[in-house]
């Protein structure tokens, strides 16, 4: 210790600064730790709400926890949270989306349980109290479960309604009214299967030699069939399709074979001719080094000679030997020209041959490929070809906003045409207003068979207006058409449902609001048009 007080002074000073830093960094450190406790707490908690929703936000929050924990670089820390950041707000606008989509079919089922006839008075007004008190969207999915709970009570009360109004009338009397609509309910579910099995031999397309099989069994069901022939029918047309998928997988295989066959011909024709190649290059490299000798040879001979009789004779006898030579090679050369012109020509004709088999082959699929996307009765775009094309003006109405429409059309008391005049009039009549699809819609819209009586079409670059006023111009076309079945004049409408699509819709969104249209069409009176 200096004997300068200044000196002890200012080092006494120093010491206390430097115990006061010591103490503060330790303050700093113990806060800090207690804040990274608290963030790391905080993110425990989140990855627990978040759990499930996205496989790769799980995986962000988890790493995050894991570089708190380990005490990681801050600049490490800090590109983390904004991935998981900007992961949060994606997934903030997936939650919106899904809320919007429950929010709207909670109101369908809502609507479509309040058009049910014969539901109690007081159930009716719970229901009409709950769908208007509904009405605003909620924040949370949360806020909904108490509403769905109480929606499933209302349909469980209705179902109740519903079997206490079967057996009202009592006694066995009652029993017996019970069991005549059990019995019509089982008939109705077999004709229902029926109707269904007929819609799928229908739009079926199977190869020539089967076509008779399928013609029966639409005929079967033309004329009403058993349970026990239904399902013997069912049977021959999976042993139809069954039998067509192995022919057309005999067909691939024998393509491909001939095709691995044809390569490794080509294959081993190339390879051959390389061979060819090096040994033409071997000998013309021989014949090249004769030729030179014998140029050489002569050359020397002229250089001793000594008169001019002696180098006549000598060159005489040494060209010879060159156009010997020259002669072997140009036959070789013309030889192995030959040998090449064939083999060439040989791997041409194989190459052509799996060419044409090729195009044949693309031919095929593309035909089972069109038929696959098209309705075998009316030759319209069938469900398949629909969902595709629908998907993709979806997708292209999400990039670049333009009006896209969705129609759903059905044809009004159908089953009456199919009951009295028989399924074939039923098939007459389908192709008849699928013609008139064509002829008054035409390219304006993808039309669509959806199934069977239903149809469906999606419009582009139509506004509402332009929309209702095509739609109700088709609607009275075809209540024109003069349809006539066993003598008697039949008038068909159609009913109609439209809607436009919105930028939060999906696929089936907006599929159900032209549904629930189409449903108003029917309850309006049929013969109808009702946009939402």
């Amino acid at each position: 210790m200096s004997n300068n007080p200044a000196v002890n002074k200012e080092i006494m000073l120093l010491k206390k600064k430097l115990e006061l830093a010591i103490t503060s960094r330790a303050d700093v450190e113990t806060d800090l730790k207690s804040q990274s406790s608290l963030l790391i707490s905080f993110i425990e908690k989140l990855s627990l709400v978040c759990k499930g929703m996205d496989i790769t936000l799980d995986n962000k929050l988890a790493k995050l926890r894991l570089l708190l924990k380990n005490s990681a670089p801050l600049a490490d820390i800090q590109a983390h949270i904004v991935a998981t950041s900007l992961l949060l707000q994606q997934q903030s606008q997936i939650n919106i989306s899904n809320l919007n989509q429950l929010h709207e079919r909670f109101h369908i089922a809502g609507l479509a349980l309040q058009k049910i006839n014969g539901l109690p008075a007081d159930l009716r007004r719970k229901l009409r109290s709950l769908i208007t008190e509904s009405k605003d969207p909620k924040d949370a999915v949360l806020q909904y479960v108490p509403l769905l709970s109480q929606l499933l009570t209302f349909y469980d009360n209705a179902l109740t309604a519903k079997f206490n109004d079967a057996v009202s009338v009592g006694g066995l009397l009652g029993q017996e009214n019970l069991t005549t609509k059990l019995a019509e309910v089982n008939n109705d579910a077999e004709l229902k299967y029926i109707a269904r099995f007929e819609t799928i031999v229908s739009g079926l397309i199977v190869s020539d030699k089967h076509a008779k099989d399928i013609a029966v069994v639409k005929s079967q069901l033309n004329e009403g069939i058993s349970n026990n022939n239904l399902l013997d029918s069912l049977l021959t047309v999976f042993d139809v399709i069954i039998e067509d998928l192995n022919d057309e997988r005999n067909t691939a295989k024998v393509f491909l074979s001939t095709l691995s066959e044809t390569l490794t011909t080509v294959q081993s024709a190339v390879k051959t001719t390389l061979t060819s190649c090096k040994k033409a290059q071997s000998q013309h490299g021989l014949l090249n080094e004769q030729l030179q000798k014998q140029i050489v040879d002569m050359a020397n001979g002229l250089d001793k000679a000594t008169s001019l009789a002696d180098i006549k004779v000598d060159i005489n006898a040494k060209l010879k030997l060159i156009a010997g030579t020259l002669e072997k090679k140009t036959t070789f050369e013309r030889e192995q020209q030959d040998a090449l012109h064939g083999q060439l020509s040989s791997m041409t004709e194989k190459v052509e041959l799996l060419e044409r088999q090729s195009r044949s082959f693309e031919k095929r699929i593309q035909e089972q490929q069109a038929r696959s996307l098209q309705d075998a009765l009316t030759k319209l775009n069938n469900r398949a070809a629909f969902d595709e094309y629908f998907a993709k003006e979806m997708v292209r109405f999400h990039n670049k906003n333009f009006d896209l429409a969705i129609v759903v059309m059905d044809l009004d008391n159908f089953k009456r045409i199919n009951d009295t005049y028989g399924h074939t009039a039923g098939d007459k009549t389908l192709q008849v207003i699928s013609s008139t699809l064509k002829k008054y819609i035409g390219s304006e819209a993808f039309i669509a068979r959806y199934g069977g009586e239903e149809f469906v079409l999606v419009f582009s670059g139509t506004n509402q207006e332009n929309l209702i006023e095509k739609l109700n111009r088709l609607r009275l076309q075809v209540a024109k058409l003069p349809f006539k079945f066993k003598s008697n004049k039949v008038t068909i409408t159609i009913s109609i449902g439209a809607t436009h699509i919105h930028q939060d819709d999906n696929v089936h969104m907006a599929f159900e609001r032209a549904d629930v249209a189409l449903y108003q069409a029917k309850e309006k009176g049929k013969n109808n048009v009702v946009y939402l």
